[in-house]
């Protein structure tokens, strides 16, 4: 295997691969300068050792390993990994946990140049776990210990970011900050900044990836690190795009000046930031064809060079989005099919050019076309929603389960301290620590495990909400729009004819109503529960809904919502049932649910194997409110469910 070739593979193929790439090099700079001349002289000279009559012996030996592990992995893999294996082994019999930290990264360097992205992860995770134990160490400085634990954030982090697992990428990189911040090193400051700022502009999360770019800035300008500084630049620029033009069109201008000069090294760079230069001189406060078409037509030069799918696509969408502002609409047709990938390799990304596609073809009077391409938003919309709310719940629960892991390990380390002083004790005495340390340990693993499930539930609400919110405001605008302008189309004396399209935008337009009302609805927060919960099932066929006490809000709506929500989903789903019957009891002290059917009595059986919305999931939200569930399940007799909740808690 050729790690180095891999590396810039990775370049190629992924979004965000040169700002990954150099923070996760940045550890070997000083060993290319001191392997790579033109006959690998060093390199040789060490194996020559290695053969010789009088190899070096122990922690000579150990050097010479390191050294050629460290000398190959830009230049040959496979030597690497041998080299990286033996200096492992020799690390046991030396006891030296440094060098055995320093293997196992670049073991894992190895595994991710090979796309073994799990086994890379086990390597960094074993490598944690050695500098762990550097901690109490004489041989060892903080520094040794920051230097190792921000080298393996960092590499995890982009371990995450080139699979697209924004919020475990984004943990680790911030793990990896302070210790940036505590000994001022001011490129890995850069590089994580900006890292952290494209993850969230891949989430949609403005602010936050514009607080990030900012802070890239700052911090390049201080390292005078002039290429990060435009990276970050160009992220800004599209931050901006959308909310504030002259800020765009200003910090679009500071990254022209950059890649301008250098666009034979990153030509797609450089047309990512000619095309937002032309989008944002088609925006009304600048509107400037003559410029407009200058960028675009200046990015086409590049579009048959050695550029990424992602920047290919850009400079085609660009250029279609100017013939359509001239009203060239057969040479926006021709620019905007090249602007979208394969069917197989589509992703949400295309969205944007099949919205361009079906405004083309109705403008070129082919509908049929143009239901296709509203057909694609529709789908890929729907994918888009499924996908991205399960992966980011799986994320969360990576994140949860390390930190519960880690909070584990540190009790159990204060547990083995405790014991080394009780032991010194008299019987009596330690009989009774003992107990009072039992006592303790189990009420801190009690409020653990109570605070992992209260941010999880706080997790999956927020992202119910984020969802809700992206469906509504940044899907909706686009599919009514479109709407209208099918609308538009269809001749008056055709007017009972041909609405298919009309219709299924319509469609699709009410489904992501519901779907984005339903994770949250405005309602829970406007109306309380009570409203919530009639509203819910009331759009729901064969779900009754009957309501007895006084109506006034109480604690843990959103929580008790989610329940409820899931319980008459699964048993629509699973249960066969003609009627659903949900009753809503609102006593003094407590809060009292039943949800009922008449169905096939499947529905424990359906709860209990679903992954994530299953009987513990559902114990594990009630434990947060202190309520308690009693279900009644028995097959062809229909499912009862009870759920009580005090006000107390």
């Amino acid at each position: 295997m050729a790690v180095r070739k891999k590396f810039i593979t990775f370049v190629r193929m992924k979004k965000f691969r040169l700002a990954i790439l150099i923070s996760l090099l940045l550890c070997n700079i000083a060993v290319l300068h001191a392997y790579r001349d033109h006959r690998n002289r060093h390199i040789e000279e060490t194996e020559a050792a290695l053969a010789g009559s009088h190899p070096p012996k122990g922690k000579e030996l150990l050097k010479a390993y390191m050294d050629l592990m460290s000398g190959y992995m830009p230049l040959d893999g496979d030597k690497a990994v041998m080299y990286a294996r033996k200096a492992l082994a020799l690390s046991y019999q030396l006891d030296t946990p440094n060098a055995r930290e320093s293997a196992l990264y670049n073991l894992g360097l190895a595994a991710y140049g090979d796309d073994d992205f799990d086994t890379a992860l086990g390597y960094f995770q074993q490598a944690l776990a050695v500098t762990d134990s550097l901690k109490g160490d004489p041989r060892y400085t903080q520094e040794d210990i920051d230097d190792n634990l921000s080298q393996l954030y960092g590499a995890i982090g982009n371990l995450y970011n080139l699979q697209d697992k924004c919020h475990l990428a984004i943990e680790y990189y911030q793990r990896a900050l302070p210790i940036f911040e505590r000994h001022n090193w001011l490129q890995s400051q850069t590089i994580i900044y900006h890292n952290i700022g494209e993850m969230y502009l891949s989430m949609g999360n403005m602010q936050s990836a514009e607080q990030n770019f900012l802070k890239a800035i700052e911090k390049g300008k201080l390292s005078e690190d002039s290429l990060m500084v435009a990276l970050a630049q160009k992220g800004l620029t599209k931050v901006y795009l959308g909310q504030d033009p002259a800020k765009a069109l200003q910090t679009a201008q500071a990254a022209y000046g950059y890649y301008h000069a250098h666009r034979a090294e990153e030509p797609g760079d450089y047309t990512t930031i000619l095309a937002e230069l032309a989008r944002i001189y088609l925006k009304d406060a600048y509107r400037n064809l003559p410029k407009t078409k200058a960028y675009a037509r200046e990015a086409l030069t590049f579009a048959d060079g050695d550029l990424m799918s992602e920047n290919r696509c850009d400079i085609f969408a660009v250029n279609a989005e100017v013939a359509m502002a001239e009203n060239q609409w057969q040479q926006a047709y021709d620019y905007a099919l090249q602007s979208v990938h394969e069917d197989s390799l589509a992703s949400f990304t295309d969205v944007s050019c099949y919205v361009l596609l079906a405004h083309i073809c109705i403008e070129l009077g082919q509908k049929d076309e143009a239901r296709t391409y509203v057909n694609k938003i529709y789908n890929m919309m729907e994918q888009f929603a499924t996908d991205h709310y399960q992966s980011a719940l799986s994320e969360m629960e990576v994140i949860y389960e390390t930190d519960k892991k880690g909070l584990t390990i540190s009790h159990l380390e204060q547990q083995r301290r405790w014991l080394m002083v009780i032991t010194a004790l008299s019987v009596a005495l330690l009989l009774l620590s003992l107990l009072a340390i039992y006592l303790v340990w189990r009420n801190i693993r009690l409020n653990q495990e109570r605070s992992r499930i209260v941010a999880k539930l706080q997790g999956e609400q927020e992202e119910r909400v984020r969802i809700a919110r992206d469906l509504h405001d940044r899907l909706g605008g686009i599919l009514t729009a479109l709407k209208l302008k099918l609308a538009d189309s269809i001749p008056a004396d055709d007017a009972q004819q041909d609405k298919t399209a009309v219709v299924l935008t319509d469609e699709a337009i009410s489904e992501m109503r519901n779907v984005s009302h339903h994770l949250l609805p405005d309602s829970l927060q406007r109306h309380g529960l009570r409203t919530a919960l009639r509203d819910y099932c009331q759009t729901m066929k064969n779900v009754t809904f009957s309501f007895v006490g006084d109506e006034k809000r109480i604690r843990h709506e959103e929580t008790i919502y989610c329940i409820v929500y899931e319980l008459v989903n699964n048993a629509v789903k699973s249960s066969g049932a003609e009627h659903i019957r949900v009753q809503m009891v609102a006593g003094e002290d407590f809060t009292a649910i039943n949800v009922s059917d008449d169905g096939n009595g499947g529905l424990k059986s359906h709860l209990g194997q679903e992954e994530g919305s299953g009987l513990q999931n559902l114990q594990e939200r009630l434990s947060v409110v202190g309520g308690r569930l009693d279900m009644v399940s028995e097959p062809g007799k229909g499912t009862e469910i009870n759920i009580e909740i005090p006000h107390t808690t």
